[in-house]
C-alpha cells in the first residue's frame, strides 16, 4: 500500500518543481519590463514608459497622462499593440511604442500589471456639481439618450472587469476626458462593436466633463499584481 505520507511529500515536490520555474520566467518577465520602464529599450531613441506614466504607474495628471498601475496585462498589452496598429489613436505614444517588440510589450504590461501607485494628486480639485451629474451617468446612464451606466461594463464604482475592461476609479480627468473626445470625435476605433464611440457621441460636452471629473474623485482600486511596490523607488 502507497505511504499517504509519501505522496504528500511527492506532490509537495513536483509541484515545487514546476512551480520554481514559472516563477522564475514571471520575474525575469517582471525585471525586463522595470528597465524598459526606467530606462527605454536602449535603442536610438527608445523613450523609458516612466517619461509620462512614472515609474510606479502613477501617472501625470498635468499633461494627462493615465495611470496603468495594476491594469491588467493583458489590456496593456492590448492597449500597447493597438497604438502599433493604428487602431487607439494616441499620437503622443506612437513614436514611443513602434519598436517594441511583442516580447518587450508583454515584459512593460506584466511590470505595470504588478505594481502598486498611490493616487497621483489632480491640477485642480473636482467640482462638487459636475461629480454629481457624472455620478448619476455613472451608476444609472442616460436611457432617454441611449446610454447605459458606465460601471455596467466598467465594474462598480468603476473599479474594472479584468483583463478586457480596465479600472477608471482614481484615473485623471484630463486623460478621461480626452478619451471621450478620442471616441467621440478623433480615431480611436478600439472599442468592442463601437459601444464607446457611440457613448460618447451623444454625451453633451459638459456630461463628458461630469464623467471624468466623478470618475477621477474615486480612490484607485489596489493592483491585483503580488508586488507592492518596486524597491527604492520614489516616483508614484
Amino acid at each position: 500500500m502507497t505511504n499517504p505520507s509519501l505522496l504528500v511529500v511527492l506532490s509537495a515536490f513536483l509541484i515545487c518543481c514546476f512551480s520554481i520555474p514559472e516563477a522564475q520566467a514571471e520575474n525575469v518577465l517582471f525585471e525586463a519590463g522595470k528597465k524598459i520602464a526606467r530606462a527605454g529599450t536602449g535603442k536610438a531613441g527608445s523613450i523609458a514608459c516612466m517619461e509620462c506614466h512614472r515609474l510606479r504607474g502613477g501617472g501625470m495628471p498635468s499633461i494627462g497622462s493615465p495611470r496603468i498601475a495594476g491594469q491588467s496585462a493583458i489590456y496593456i498589452a492590448h492597449e500597447i499593440l493597438g497604438v502599433q496598429q493604428g487602431t487607439r489613436y494616441a499620437p503622443m505614444m506612437a513614436g514611443v511604442v513602434r519598436d517594441l517588440s511583442r516580447k518587450d510589450i508583454q515584459a512593460v504590461a506584466r511590470y505595470y500589471a504588478s505594481v502598486r501607485s498611490p493616487k497621483v494628486a489632480e491640477i485642480s480639485p473636482p467640482d462638487p456639481a459636475l461629480v454629481e451629474i457624472g455620478r448619476s451617468i455613472a451608476q444609472k446612464g442616460l436611457w432617454k439618450k441611449n446610454i447605459p451606466a458606465c460601471v455596467l461594463c466598467h465594474g462598480p464604482d468603476g473599479r474594472g472587469i479584468p483583463p478586457h475592461f480596465p479600472y477608471i476609479a482614481g484615473q485623471n480627468k484630463g486623460y478621461l476626458l480626452r478619451q471621450l473626445l478620442s471616441f467621440a470625435f478623433l480615431k480611436r476605433k478600439d472599442d468592442p462593436q463601437g459601444l464607446m464611440r457611440g457613448i460618447a457621441r451623444r454625451l453633451t460636452h459638459e456630461e463628458r466633463k461630469a464623467v471624468a471629473e466623478y470618475f477621477a474623485s474615486l480612490s484607485p482600486p489596489p493592483a491585483a499584481g503580488k508586488r507592492a511596490e518596486v524597491q527604492g523607488s520614489h516616483h508614484p
